[in-house]
């Protein structure tokens, strides 16, 4: 489903429209035009469709960020907000960042006037315009169906690449790579005809066993590989083959290959499309003489012969952090949730059965949770004023002990599990979350429900008022309720809102309120787009409100002390503030707070209620150096706008961009650092191992 092109029957002008992303982008003309179509192989750019215009201006109805280019040449310009430029008759491709992508190519001199709220393209005669479209493909195109064989489990895998828009290594940027269509279990294999796998030679042969599938699913999505049964486990183009080990190797294997090529890829692509210096490659540069020009232009078993020529240990100084390691229990029931996983491109595992056993750092936890259970005495009730929760110490609301899934460490900036059992720490994925949609926030305010239901917790509300403030580009517009009644909070429960934060008590029947309880379970419909149930042992109503219609939360296993809670409640309102994801948002709070590894995620792990101001919400560690000086390690957490292939910079240091996951290392000063607060005021820092803004850092010291 390209995007189409029609022209308007109320004014003159044409309009593109993403009939895949539901989406529309409108063009306006002195007079009446009309369309007539073009051919996308025109473009140097991915396109999907084509069409021309004859016309001597174009109106666009707000300012979009603007590339110009020359065919062969770099970038000549970039215009962003204010924007005037102009450019002698000749030949260009306009690349225009709007909802969806779109190129214009034109042979003619350039006016280019933009402020805030329009911009002009003007032509210096009536010309043939050419414009390329398309989509972002952020959500599914079609539906593949598939029976719980693995042989047809294997065939829809091999549809997953139909959502590239280039099989190049310019598929490495995240805009490049689109969603997979979705999969359902059915009777029978059904794949649409419009989902042809591309052609790109490349086959990975795998045991038919989902617990081998799942695994080279990225890959497969990466490559836009076919997926065929195969007694030993490898992967071919033409004449390359690279086999993986068997056994436990198997998934090892499988990981390092997609980072290898990934990062190869990433590197090789700075010869493409975006020439720009970026600082992995200088790494890689230092060690190993690669000729990445004429790798660019190579045929992808040229390309693999190449890169799966080189030490695998060369390749980690260079090397990026991967954003989330996801375990998926290798069972049927997960086949429906496996596009959208691979949608986010995280390395996926197979354990061979949820570890069940109580391993140190769940004994930590448990005991942890013991010491900071609240309002216990002797088998009655105690005063409330410290605790979330004062009710007797039960295990009602939150899974068994011997339910709790340990995963095993990893080096991702984020965990995520699938399946039975609910993980200790990071994300248990519910299928259900990836079913639900929901509008944009309405003209950049983010709506905040927050539920005060115990007046001496009321500390809490107190912390994070002023986080849920104003920023240049995005604000938050909280409204807060205090001692809710039952029926009142059934109807904000319902209500639809961006964030719900509750403050208060949970117990096994529900959420306290002072004349009764109100059990989510129970619910038609739940309002919110996403949670923050701070209370005890709330984790059993958190996954009942993703049931109902959420995106996804946070909750907690246990139960936490008050000063805890208000800690954790504080630092979550700022990175949601800062546009880090759930899943982002939760990791980076286990790393910061002791109280961290008591709550999880649950629903979608790469939910994200605002957009970074930077091009991906980026976290720096802070550590003094010599003299005024401080050594930085910056991180980026990928979100769904910008996803894990993205560039990053930063505006303390003058070195190139980095792979947006980081760690991106340098030096720099404290007046540096308070350049960083009038770009970025909300940026979090890590300082001895606690989490600040910069704006609170420069006020501390």
């Amino acid at each position: 489903m390209p995007p189409r092109f029609d022209t308007l029957d109320d004014t003159t002008g044409f309009e593109v429209v993403d009939p895949i992303e539901t989406r529309r982008f409108i063009f306006s003309t002195p007079t009446p035009v009309e369309l007539a179509p073009a051919d996308p192989e025109a473009f140097e750019f991915p396109v999907t469709s084509a069409a021309t215009v004859e016309t001597k201006i174009l109106r666009l109805p707000y300012m979009a960020l603007t590339y110009v280019r020359q065919p062969a040449d770099e970038v000549l310009d970039d215009l962003a907000h204010d924007a005037s430029a102009e450019f002698p008759p000749g030949e260009y491709l306009l690349e225009l960042n709007a909802p969806i992508k779109l190129y214009l190519r034109v042979e003619a001199g350039i006016s280019v006037e933009s402020d805030t709220e329009s911009m002009r393209i003007e032509f210096d005669r009536e010309t043939t315009v050419e414009v390329g479209a398309r989509s972002f493909h952020e959500s599914p195109e079609a539906t593949v169906t598939t029976t719980d064989d693995p042989e047809d489990v294997m065939a829809a895998v091999s549809t997953f690449g139909s959502a590239l828009k280039t099989t190049t290594c310019e598929r490495s940027w995240p805009t490049l790579r689109g969603h997979p269509p979705r999969v359902e279990r059915g009777d029978e294999l059904a794949i649409p005809d419009e989902l042809a796998t591309s052609e790109t030679g490349v086959t990975i042969e795998v045991p038919p066993r989902l617990d081998a599938i799942y695994p080279v699913a990225p890959l497969a999505y990466y490559f836009g590989a076919e997926v065929v049964p195969g007694e030993t486990p490898r992967l071919t183009a033409g004449e390359f083959e690279h086999r993986f080990e068997g056994g436990e190797s198997f998934q090892d294997e499988v990981v390092r290959a997609l980072k290898r090529t990934f990062l190869l890829d990433c590197l090789t692509r700075t010869e493409g499309f975006y020439p720009i210096e970026l600082a992995n490659r200088q790494q890689f540069d230092s060690s190993v003489d690669i000729d990445f020009e004429t790798l660019y232009d190579a045929t992808i078993e040229e390309q693999l012969q190449t890169y799966f020529s080189i030490p695998y240990s060369v390749l980690a100084e260079a090397m990026p952090k991967w954003h989330r390691v996801t375990y998926v229990r290798p069972s049927a029931e997960n086949i429906e949730v496996l596009p959208y996983l691979v949608n986010d491109f995280p390395i996926l595992r197979t354990p061979p059965q949820p570890t069940y056993d109580e391993s140190e750092e769940m004994r930590e936890t448990r005991d942890a949770i013991d010491d900071f259970k609240r309002g216990e005495t002797s088998g009655t009730s105690a005063v409330r004023s410290p605790e979330r929760n004062a009710s007797p110490p039960s295990r009602q609301g939150v899974p068994p002990l011997e339910e709790y899934v340990q995963m095993p460490d990893t080096d991702a900036l984020e965990q995520a599990w699938v399946g039975d059992g609910t993980p200790i720490r990071g994300t248990k994925v519910l299928p259900e979350a990836f079913g639900h949609e929901s509008e944009d926030a309405s003209e950049g305010v983010i709506d905040i429900t927050v539920v005060c239901n115990d007046e001496q917790m009321r500390e809490e509300w107190d912390a994070i008022a002023e986080v849920y403030g104003p920023r240049e580009a995005i604000s938050f517009d909280p409204s807060v309720h205090f001692d809710v009644a039952a029926d009142e909070l059934r109807e904000l429960l319902q209500t639809p809102t961006d964030l719900f934060h509750y403050v208060g008590h949970i117990d096994g029947r529900g959420f306290e309120c002072s004349d009764g309880v109100v059990d989510a379970q129970t619910l038609d419909e739940a309002g919110m787009k996403a949670f923050l149930l701070n209370a005890c042992r709330s984790h059993n109503q958190g996954v009942a409100l993703v049931e109902a219609g959420c995106h996804g939360g946070i909750v907690s296993l246990g139960n936490v002390g008050n000063p805890a809670a208000v800690e954790l409640g504080e630092t979550l309102a700022k990175l949601f503030q800062a546009g880090f994801s759930i899943g982002s948002a939760l990791a980076i709070t286990r790393e910061s707070t002791f109280v961290g590894s008591r709550y999880i995620a649950v629903g979608d792990p790469g939910f994200t209620l605002t957009q970074s101001d930077d091009v991906i919400p980026l976290m720096y560690t802070v550590e003094p150096g010599d003299g005024d000086r401080f050594s930085l390690t910056g991180y980026g957490y990928p979100t769904r706008d910008h996803g894990i292939g993205s560039i990053s910079t930063t505006y303390l240091d003058d070195g190139p961009h980095f792979l947006s996951t980081g760690p991106y290392r340098f030096e720099t000063t404290r007046e540096r650092i308070a350049d960083l607060h009038s770009d970025q005021p909300y940026a979090p820092l890590i300082v001895d191992d606690e989490l600040v803004l910069v704006h609170e850092w420069l006020n501390q010291s």
